[in-house]
């Protein structure tokens, strides 16, 4: 088992740019903002920007909820996060 790990680690890899690495679109995103967050299933769920901390590119975020209320508060990288049209 432990040569199976090993191999498997030692093999170099050749990482892929995803649609966060090939976009800029987060760096459009301001105070007051409603986002989607990358590292959900974004439909219906988006966030509303409450803070943002440039010198470490995180953001704090409240998830609204469907009737409107204000649900969760998450500190993520702004990297993750894309603006929407509403």
């Amino acid at each position: 088992m432990a040569n199976l790990l090993k191999k498997i680690f030692e093999r170099p890899y050749d990482w892929k740019k995803n649609g966060h690495d090939t976009t800029d679109q987060w760096k459009y995103v301001r105070i007051g903002d409603t986002v989607e967050f990358a590292m959900t299933v974004t439909e219906d769920v988006v966030y509303t920007v409450e803070a943002l901390y440039p010198e470490t590119q995180e953001a704090m975020i409240k998830r609204k909820t469907n009737d409107g209320t204000n649900g969760e508060t998450y500190r993520v990288g702004v990297v993750m996060l894309r603006p929407t049209k509403s």
